[in-house]
């Protein structure tokens, strides 16, 4: 079973291949995620002998991150999906992060700048070898997570460089950096977690395939308020 798995969450993603169990090829982008997609794509499936037509399916991150590279990622495997017939998953961004950390009894906390001075947040923990989610996605401001971590937790993922100093500062030794890590990328993270949902739920049908914003676009809400504006002047 090989797996083509595509992280564009980020301002530098990644592309992933799984044959089975195992992560094959794996290319991170050094600029622009969005300018160098297809051809990270392109370097990966060098490495398969038969190149896009070998492959089974394919996955995708939906979110939450950046608002840009989750549109392109998302419609580069639409139009993949579309050209092969092949399935697809989409895998939250937060989740494949979290997935990063090998097993641990502590829990996990992937944290993702979010701007405007807030993160992209959720908490999972493992089960034996299985990753459970325990809290649901969402955008908060740094002091407000440090409210809500009540035990050591550990914490990865982009958020950590601009407020890895005040976590450490505010929750002490609720804070934890330095767990044991996979050596991969994010797309192969991603990958991994599709696999272990390979048989239990492909999905063919594009219009399921949606992106997981977390909170609405700058363009959203300006164009809310501007209804607003209309419907209370009556025009």
């Amino acid at each position: 079973m090989i797996l083509l798995g595509l992280d564009a969450s980020a301002p530098k993603g990644s592309v992933a291949l799984l044959v089975d169990e195992k992560i094959v090829a794996e290319s991170v982008s050094t600029s622009t995620f969005s300018d160098q997609l297809l051809v990270l794509m392109d370097e990966v499936l060098g490495k398969l002998d038969g190149g896009l037509a070998q492959v089974d399916g394919f996955c995708v991150t939906t979110g939450p991150g950046s608002f840009t590279g989750l549109r392109v990622g998302v419609s580069l495997i639409k139009g993949l999906v579309l050209a092969t017939k092949k399935p697809f998953w989409g895998i939250n961004t937060l989740e494949a992060y979290a997935n990063l950390v090998e097993p641990v009894s502590q829990p996990i906390s992937p944290i993702l700048d979010a701007r405007k001075k807030e993160v992209y947040t959720a908490k999972f923990k493992y089960a034996g070898e299985k990753l459970v989610r325990e809290t649901a996605d969402q955008a908060v401001t740094p002091q407000e997570l440090c409210d809500l971590t009540q035990e050591p937790t550990i914490f990865l993922g982009g958020g950590m460089v601009p407020y890895k100093d005040f976590f450490s500062a505010r929750l002490g030794n609720k804070f934890i950096d330095d767990a044991p890590i996979k050596n991969q990328t994010i797309a192969a993270s991603a990958a991994q977690l599709a696999r272990n949902q390979f048989q239990a739920n492909p999905g063919f049908d594009l219009d399921a395939l949606t992106i997981h914003y977390v909170r609405e676009s700058e363009a959203e809400r300006n164009r809310k308020m501007l209804n607003q504006e209309v419907v209370k002047h009556g025009h």
